[in-house]
């Protein structure tokens, strides 16, 4: 009898410890759910630690084409569609006898990285419906017309993601190009010179790195981020974290004047002091929140808030998903891109050329 309350006693216990080692689902979690992924790594000092190069993982375009309004993500099909017709696209190998730039398709996969076609269908995750925001009647006088990301000011910018829509036309991610459309001498010339980044700007020609790499260094009381933009060149940030205030308005740079914070594990920086536009805004009000949060060892969300009431009827949000390169295995290489190329000069005669003909009409 004893030894039968002694066998019955052993198996409740087991079956007590079975039950108290199956994992539960935490509070939010629905049953069957992947588990959280590892906390993210910290530095010596204790700060989240964002330290690496990173990369974009995939091409998203920057506004929301109108095939796909009112839809977050693309289907496993469409994007298996888009990559395919991808492979497909040979650079050099299909350049046109007839193209109108006289490096049309003189690009191909040596010189050129192409990305997996990601799953959202825009950038932009505020406004909710993936565009640019309209531009106020200030900014449309200021601009001529148009949409918010369609002003000339702003310079080049790429050709994005074509199959999902071109929602990249009309670039302006650096504020690199000839300011106000002119080519009247060399300084009012931008990214043609390979002057290096100027304002921090987007992945949107993601076939040719603009964007798409940084380096991240960190101290107890700053932060550099290295940021790559092929032919540009690259430019580096340094974010104080000590609490100091910003620069006076009148000292305005071409990275702005950065200054951040720690919110949680979520580094937030805001940069003012812009030296030229964005996007054709106006740097005296215009504002750059970033939010750089480490998800797991080997990845990072970096979301950007462009803000001026006098250009944009909202502010507007971009997400920009991360990897990490493993240490060690990856650098980032100095862009090929000198300021003695035949593009100045070619730019300035043929802007002089122009002048002449008008002035015969």
């Amino acid at each position: 009898m004893r030894h039968r309350y002694l066998v019955s006693l052993a198996a409740l216990l087991g079956t007590l410890l079975v039950v108290l080692l199956v994992p539960f689902p935490s509070a939010g979690q629905a049953p069957g759910t992947a588990k959280p992924a590892a906390a993210a790594p910290r530095t010596p000092w204790g700060d989240p630690d964002l330290q690496g190069v990173w990369h974009v993982t995939a091409q998203v375009p920057l506004e929301r084409a109108e095939q796909y309004a009112g839809r977050e993500f693309l289907t496993d099909k469409e994007v298996e569609e888009l990559d395919r017709q991808k492979a497909g696209n040979q650079g050099r190998n299909t350049r046109s006898a007839n193209a109108t730039q006289d490096v049309g398709g003189a690009y191909n996969a040596v010189f050129n990285s192409v990305l997996k076609t990601g799953k959202r269908t825009s950038m932009i995750i505020d406004p909710p419906d993936g565009r640019i925001p309209p531009l106020t009647p200030e900014a449309q006088k200021r601009q001529g017309g148009g949409r918010g990301g369609q002003g000339r000011a702003g310079g080049g910018g790429g050709g994005g993601q074509a199959a999902q829509g071109g929602g990249n036309q009309g670039g302006g991610n650096q504020g690199g190009g000839n300011q106000g459309g002119q080519a009247d001498n060399p300084e009012a010339i931008g990214s043609t010179r390979c002057l290096g980044v100027q304002t921090p700007f987007l992945p949107l020609n993601t076939a040719f790195a603009q964007g798409t790499v940084m380096r991240v260094v960190q101290s107890p009381k700053s932060v550099a981020i290295y940021m790559e933009d092929d032919h540009a060149g690259g430019g580096v940030r340094t974010i104080a974290l000590d609490g100091s205030a910003h620069l006076p308005a009148t000292v305005r740079t071409y990275l702005g004047d950065s200054r951040a914070r720690w919110n949680g594990n979520t580094l937030v920086v805001e940069t003012t002091n812009f030296l030229r536009p964005f996007r054709g805004s106006d740097v005296e009000t215009f504002k750059m929140t970033e939010r750089f949060t480490r998800v797991d060892a080997n990845n990072l969300r970096r979301e950007v808030t462009f803000q001026d009431p006098r250009t944009w009827t909202r502010p507007w949000t971009v997400l920009i998903e991360m990897g990490r390169f493993e240490d060690g295995k990856h650098m980032i290489f100095d862009s090929a891109c000198h300021e003695g190329n035949y593009g100045m000069t070619g730019i300035l005669v043929g802007a002089r050329m122009e002048e002449k003909a008008a002035a015969k009409k």
